[in-house]
């Protein structure tokens, strides 16, 4: 083989293999998904299903979001909820995307003031449920005097240190909120949607919410 052509086989072979290298790099750091898909995808399915256990098998839901760019967990969280709420009953879904300025104190289950909470709802006196994916509204005393009427709330809470207030005052129905009450439930290594679910998460209700830790 003269020696031109295995210059140019080899240069060619090289290329390949750094194209190869370069495509693999960027599906899997990139493009592939960071995040879990499956139990991310639970999660919003456990979000409809409390919201269609609130309201019942139709009406108004009112969904309170924010840009799911840079937020692969709820784009998954909302697909699977979606998806799932349509199974559940008759429903009319109302989405109200935030706009967070960038701020870095909005994302998955947390983020929502009390403002914007009674602002929302104060515009959908109709609304069934309100759904919140960006967390339990902080509420403020001014907040609580300009709620005209105190609808049904299922929220993803990332904290919970101000659901106990919420359900006292009966302005939240259920929570799905970070795990804190432990041992967790289920095998040590989690390797069902549900199974990953009960180690992270758990459903807090007005019982439930008795037993969240007291902050020192």
């Amino acid at each position: 083989m003269p020696s031109n052509t295995k210059n140019i086989l080899l240069v060619a072979g090289a290329l390949l293999a750094i194209g190869g290298a370069a495509a693999w790099i960027y599906w899997h750091e990139f493009k592939a998904p960071q995040h879990d898909v499956a139990l991310h995808q639970r999660v919003g399915e456990i979000m409809a299903e409390q919201t269609a256990r609130v309201a019942g098998k139709s009406g108004k839901v009112v969904l309170i979001t924010i840009p799911t760019s840079g937020e692969p967990e709820l784009k998954t969280q909302l697909e699977a909820f979606n998806a799932k709420l349509k199974t559940l009953g008759d429903y009319h879904v109302r989405e109200y995307e935030m706009d967070t300025k960038d701020q870095d104190k909005y994302g998955v289950g947390t983020g929502l003031s009390g403002r914007r909470y009674v602002r929302t709802a104060n515009k959908n006196l109709d609304a069934d449920v309100i759904v919140s994916f960006v967390g339990a509204p902080s509420m403020k005393k001014e907040d609580f005097a300009t709620l005209e009427k105190i609808p049904k709330l299922v929220a993803q809470a990332r904290s919970v240190d101000n659901l106990p207030r919420l359900f006292a005052s009966n302005l939240v129905s259920v929570a799905v909120s970070a795990r804190f009450i432990f041992p967790s439930p289920g095998p040590e290594n989690p390797k069902t949607p549900q199974e990953k679910f009960d180690k992270r998460y758990q459903i807090v209700t007005s019982d439930a919410v008795r037993s969240i830790p007291v902050p020192e």
